[in-house]
Formats: structure tokens, C-alpha cells, sequence
């Protein structure tokens, strides 16, 4: 009976280990009494072997920057197309309304031309040039306002191959509007007896003058200052040689005689002329005027009919001598200040701009 319970007890613990070991090695819980369910793989999505859908994208419209080249081509399979037929290639111009702006077009095409449209599809009036340039055509000369514009190249294409074409914005200065405007406000607004006024007026007609280098009223106005005011010949020869070649003129202020008459010795004892007169002396391209306070032209002289050109110093007086062709008497006049730098300068400019420009 001993032996029977001693062999019930070794067998049983060894059952219990051997049950154990069978449920691990089904993947189960020896504590749950059976084994866990191994969870089934999520499928992967079916990937189709058919083109993959595309999204339309929008056409990339080229900017185009005063000063600078833009080379595009009009294409009869890629480019827009107008109702009448022709073609063209759309950029984006930022422009200012006080601009002159001039469009620059080549190409092999000889039908190529340029609309230039607003943010609300206006057209803008252009023109072309005889230089085969074109120009804003509105009454102001100028864009209506600031802000983009659509600038298009056009074509009628004879052929069925791409028309490469070059286009070029080039900023010519400001509309005359624009112009006259700063000009306007900027005269009024001087004072030569202020000296918080001259120093403005210089920085606004030296900016003005940057601004639209191709005018003359404001290196005209810049010379006078320059040599009256600032008593500064050497800026004033700068600014009057610019006035010159602008088409304009160097305006000087003068005194002189009624006759024109040499400067005397008066019955006080001083010198000076006997029926003195102030006036303006006009050096313009090829020619001299000579004018009263008002305007009034008392004499006009070109390069062929100056025959002498002096200078001369009588007491405190450097004294400007034109000897003319046909003419009486000489013309005497000194300049406002009377100082010899400003005798000289108004001889080197008469030698260079009239008499050197006789023909």
C-alpha cells in the first residue's frame, strides 16, 4: 500500500509538467487552459497597373523687368491664340503711371506686334514708332495707373515651326505730365532769398534730373542756382553742359548798355555802363541769344556769324566782347557777379556749343 501512493505521487507531477509544456507549444496560456487565436493579416490595397490620374496645372506666365531682355517663341501648338487668329506668348510688366516706357521687339517674323492689357483685360493704346519701337499711346503717355499689365507679344505664324522672338522694356525717363508737374511744384515753391529753399530746390531738381535725364528745364534751373546763388561755376558748368544737350539752354543772368556801349567812368568816378540794363544771356546748340528781363530777344547769333570772341577787364568789370558779322557795334555785357570764373565760363561755352558748331 506504501508502495502504491509513492508511485502515485512521482507520476503525477510529471503529467502536469508534460500538459504544460504542450499548451506553450501551441502559442497558448497554461493559465487560460487553451490557445490563443494568431489575429489574420490585414490585407494590402490592390495597387492598379493603369495611368495615374493628373491634375490640369495652370500656365506659368513669365514677368518681364524694365531694362531687361526676355527672350520667349510664339508656337502654333503651345501658344494662346487670339479670335483673329494669331498667337501669342502672355508676360507680367509692374509698371508706374509717371514712366515713358519704350517696347523693343525682334524677331525673324515680320508680323509680330504687342498688346498690352490691364488686371481687367483693357487694352492699353500703344503705338509703334518709326524706329519700330512702340510706345504707350494713352493721352498721358504713361500706363493709367500703377500696377501689373499683361504685355503680349503677337503673331501670325506663316509656318508651322516655333517664331523664337526677344522683347526689351526700356525706361526713357517720365511722361511730359509727370514732368511738368515736379517741375512746376518745385518752381514755385523756390525762394533764392531763403536758404532753406535754395538747398531743397537743389536736391528736387538733381533728383528730378535723375529721374528724367533727357529734359532740360531742370539742369537749366540747376545752372542759374548753381552760379548766382551758390556762387559754384564748376556745378554750374555740369548742369549747363547737360541743359545743352538736352536741347535746352545755359541761362545766364547779364548787365550791359543800352547801345551796348563800353563800360565808362561815370561822373560819380565809379565805372559802370552809362545806361545799364539787365537781361539773360541764352547759350543754346548753335546759338546765342541775348534777351531783356522779359524775354524780349534783342539779338540772336549762330556760330558763323560770331567772328570775335574776348574777354576784358575793366576795373572791378570782366567784360564779354561778341564781335558779329553785319553789325554795327560790338556786343558788351558782363555777367551778374562779375566774377572772372563766370567770364570764363561763358566764353568756353559760346566757343564749344556756337562757334564750334558752325557749318
Amino acid at each position: 500500500m506504501k508502495r502504491k501512493l509513492i508511485s502515485l505521487i512521482i507520476i503525477l507531477p510529471l503529467f502536469t509538467l508534460s500538459y504544460s509544456l504542450e499548451v506553450y507549444a501551441q502559442g497558448g496560456d497554461p493559465s487560460l487552459g487553451g490557445a490563443k487565436p494568431t489575429p489574420a493579416p490585414t490585407p494590402k490595397p490592390t495597387v492598379g497597373r493603369g495611368p495615374k490620374p493628373t491634375t490640369p496645372s495652370a500656365p506659368v506666365i513669365l514677368t518681364l523687368n524694365v531694362g531687361e531682355e526676355r527672350k520667349g517663341r510664339l508656337d502654333p501648338r503651345a501658344s494662346e491664340k487670339n479670335p483673329d487668329g494669331s498667337v501669342y506668348e502672355e508676360m507680367i510688366l509692374t509698371a508706374k503711371s509717371e514712366d515713358s516706357l519704350s517696347f523693343h521687339i525682334e524677331g525673324d517674323n515680320p508680323l509680330l506686334g504687342l498688346q498690352i492689357l490691364d488686371k481687367s483685360n483693357a487694352e492699353v493704346a500703344v503705338a509703334k514708332e518709326p524706329s519700330g519701337d512702340y510706345k504707350i499711346a494713352t493721352p498721358t503717355g504713361g500706363v493709367p495707373a500703377d500696377g501689373e499689365y499683361h504685355v503680349r507679344v503677337t503673331g501670325i505664324l506663316v509656318a508651322k515651326s516655333a517664331t523664337p522672338f526677344t522683347i526689351t522694356v526700356t525706361r526713357t525717363g517720365l511722361t511730359s505730365i509727370a514732368y511738368n508737374e515736379r517741375f512746376n511744384k518745385i518752381y514755385t515753391g523756390y525762394n533764392e532769398n531763403d536758404t532753406a529753399s535754395v538747398d531743397a530746390t537743389i536736391a528736387q531738381l538733381e533728383e528730378l534730373s535723375k529721374d528724367n535725364p533727357t529734359r532740360s528745364t531742370a539742369f537749366e534751373l540747376l545752372g542759374r542756382i548753381y552760379l548766382d546763388i551758390r556762387r559754384d561755376p564748376e556745378k554750374a558748368e555740369i548742369a549747363m553742359e547737360q541743359a545743352i544737350k538736352t536741347r535746352g539752354v545755359a541761362l545766364i543772368r547779364i548787365a550791359f548798355d543800352n547801345q551796348w556801349r563800353r563800360i565808362a567812368k561815370l561822373r560819380s568816378g565809379q565805372y559802370g555802363f552809362e545806361d545799364a540794363r539787365s537781361g539773360w544771356l541764352k547759350i543754346g546748340p548753335g546759338q546765342v541769344t541775348l534777351t531783356d528781363l522779359s524775354n524780349k530777344t534783342l539779338a540772336t547769333l549762330n556760330g558763323i556769324q560770331i567772328k570775335e570772341l574776348t574777354k576784358t577787364l575793366i576795373s572791378a568789370y570782366n567784360l564779354v566782347t561778341i564781335t558779329a558779322d553785319n553789325t554795327r557795334k560790338p556786343y558788351v555785357f558782363v555777367p551778374k557777379n562779375m566774377a572772372p570764373a563766370e567770364t570764363d565760363l561763358v566764353i568756353k561755352l559760346i566757343q564749344n556749343h556756337v562757334v564750334g558748331k558752325a557749318n
